[in-house]
C-alpha cells in the first residue's frame, strides 16, 4: 500500500484482512484502511479456532452493524482435524 502497510489479499472487488478471531479489533481498522487505499470494498476473513472465539465474532458483527461500516465479513471455522494438520 502507499502508506507502507500490507494487505493480506486483494481481489478485483475487495481488499481483505485475514486474521484470527482474537485480533478482531485490529482486523476492522486494517481492512478499512486497505479498502480506502485501494478503492475496493473492505473485508475481513475471521478465523475461528475454538468455541470460545464466538464472543469475538459477536463483537465484530455488532460493531459493523452499529456503525454501519462498509465492511464484508467472512468467517472460517477450523475443526480439530484441520488444526492438527
Amino acid at each position: 500500500m502507499p502508506d507502507g502497510t500490507r494487505c493480506d489479499l486483494v481481489t478485483e472487488t475487495h481488499a481483505i484482512e485475514v486474521d484470527f478471531a482474537r485480533k478482531w479489533a485490529e482486523a476492522i481498522g486494517q481492512s478499512l484502511n486497505y479498502g480506502r487505499m485501494t478503492g475496493k470494498s473492505a473485508a475481513i476473513v475471521l478465523i475461528m479456532e475454538k468455541d470460545g472465539d464466538s464472543r469475538h465474532l459477536i463483537r465484530v458483527k455488532s460493531i459493523i452493524r452499529t456503525f454501519r461500516l462498509p465492511l464484508d465479513l467472512f468467517v472460517v471455522r477450523m475443526d480439530a482435524s484441520f488444526a492438527k494438520g
